[in-house]
């Protein structure tokens, strides 16, 4: 169980944090602490107390050795999030299954299984998909919305006049949906997608 931080060491782990969600490695000590403008040996103290308080390990090597640091999967992993339909409508499962260590997505981005093919060939069947928790920039984006109080799918959003939106499938046998621009929410826009074996060498669990 976490316990909670001082202010000092909320603001070294979001700088560990953000480092490694960045680059996918840890930061040199060091460069860290000159960058955040204290001793070294302050560092490692408030790292030893991170990992005493169950932010993350922290396995000391020796003298002028550096420790080895590694943060939980959930700290900068993409989180699954369960499935989301591409096909009929129906609720999506929300809750964090694994995470992904995909440097460079930004904190707060998270990936979904797709069920159905709406959006095939494009997007198969058990596809997961990376989306980014940001609005739309331009019409015609992929996006997961949501419709109403429970509906989610994951379809290209056309704006049309302001008032309305459609959802269009990529798969042709599957019929473009209107909706009053009112009951859309975009949960996520979609930014690239993992396929097959991919997706369970890379996943990580908690």
């Amino acid at each position: 169980m976490q316990r909670p931080l001082s202010p000092t060491q909320e603001k070294v782990y979001l700088r560990l944090r953000d480092h490694v969600a960045r680059t996918g490695v840890t930061p040199d000590l060091a460069d860290m602490a000159r960058e955040m403008k204290i001793h070294y040996v302050s560092l490692k103290q408030h790292l030893e107390a991170l990992a005493d308080k169950g932010w993350l390990t922290f396995e000391s090597r020796g003298r002028g050795r550096s420790p080895v640091l590694e943060l939980p999967a959930a700290a900068t992993g993409v989180p699954i999030l369960g499935s989301i339909p591409a096909g009929p409508l129906s609720e999506a499962i929300e809750h964090a299954e694994a995470y992904l260590p995909l440097p460079g997505m930004q904190l707060g981005g998270f990936a979904l299984r797709v069920s159905g093919n709406s959006m095939a060939d494009l997007i198969q069947d058990g596809d997961v998909v990376l989306l980014d928790k940001r609005p739309t920039q331009r019409s015609g984006e992929i996006c997961a919305v949501r419709i109403g109080e429970d509906d989610v799918t994951l379809k290209y959003l056309d704006r049309m006049d302001g008032k309305f939106v459609s959802l269009r499938p990529h798969n042709p046998d599957y019929e473009t949906m209107t909706y009053p621009a009112s009951e859309i929410e975009v949960e996520g826009v979609y930014r690239g997608l993992l396929r097959g074996f991919v997706v369970d060498s890379l996943a990580q669990y908690d």
